[in-house]
């Protein structure tokens, strides 16, 4: 399975909470996957986690038998979750607060799915919580957080989306928007963003595995630029000790080390003998020994005297 279906999976089992975070739940699946007949309410899609915590909250919401059916055409699965008779369709619809389905008037199914849930379903910061899992449930996925962070919730309409992105910074999430191939895609792509999403949600185990997978990338990452500051370092250093050398030769080539003071001429015969030795070797390596800001500043004299020379031997 794959990070964004054990998030659904872990999310599916969170059916816990007061009535209130219950039903807002069963709207926010509801209105986007809705059955709706004469003597029958429920959901129908393609999505078994989602069927499944339907069934299980609305197991929690009425007292008669909930009926999961699932129907295959091909290789897709459908999973249909409903409840029965009059009395329950009438409970559910007003429970939700979906008034004008319960007047009759129009295509109640249609009606819908294109209004937006009552603001009196969305009141409590725990209410919007569960309309956001219900939402997720349906809508959402989110990448393997050891490839990449990127949660995100694909609706129909810029009026859900807006919702989506709206209830989310009311918890302090500061989701955007994109449209993608006519939908409109609310999104998250800060990982810190998507553990508190995710943890919020309630799918600590999936939160546990995201931040696991962000300590191994820091590690990773802090090795990496290690390995490359010290790369470039070894390249800088290479540089640094090529050119003393042909400084130091070419001292010796048309003067002689001879000519330099003693302190001078330790040095460069001991740049020599080590042309691929750091300062902090060369001051180890130095009798009598010289610290290494001695060191560097004896052959940056060295460096000087081998200019010289070149202006004067054109």
């Amino acid at each position: 399975m794959s990070f964004s279906s054990d998030v659904k999976e872990e999310l599916a089992r969170q059916m816990d909470g007061p009535r209130h975070c219950r039903i807002a739940f069963l709207a926010s699946e509801f209105r986007m996957a809705p059955v709706l007949e004469e003597e029958t309410i429920g959901i129908s899609t393609e999505l078994e986690s989602a069927a499944q915590a339907f069934a299980g909250v609305l197991k929690k919401i009425v007292s008669t038998p909930v009926s999961e059916v699932t129907t295959r055409r091909g290789k897709a699965e459908r999973f249909t979750v409903t409840v029965s008779g009059k009395e329950q369709v009438r409970y559910l619809l007003e429970a939700m607060k979906f008034d004008s389905a319960l007047s009759g008037e129009g295509s109640a199914k249609a009606d819908i799915r294109n209004s937006l849930p009552s603001s009196l379903l969305l009141q409590k910061t725990c209410c919007r919580r569960a309309y956001l899992r219900g939402t997720f449930l349906m809508a959402g996925s989110v990448s393997d957080p050891s490839k990449s962070y990127h949660l995100e919730m694909v609706f129909q309409t810029a009026e859900e989306a807006d919702l989506s992105v709206s209830l989310m910074e009311s918890l302090g999430f500061g989701a955007k928007v994109s449209r993608r191939k006519g939908r409109y895609v609310v999104y998250l792509k800060e990982s810190e963003q998507i553990s508190d999403f995710l943890g919020r949600m309630g799918a600590t185990g999936s939160l546990m595995k995201l931040e696991n997978e962000r300590i191994l990338k820091d590690i990773a990452g802090n090795i990496n630029r290690q390995v490359n500051f010290d790369a470039a370092n070894l390249k800088k250093t290479g540089v640094t000790s090529k050119r003393q050398t042909e400084d130091i030769e070419y001292i010796e080539k048309t003067a002689g080390l001879d000519t330099l003071p003693v302190t001078l001429q330790q040095t460069a015969r001991l740049r020599l003998a080590m042309p691929d030795a750091s300062l902090q070797e060369l001051s180890d390596a130095s009798d009598p020994h010289v610290g290494k800001s001695g060191i560097n500043h004896r052959l940056k004299k060295l460096e000087d005297i081998a200019g010289q020379l070149r202006l004067e031997n054109g």
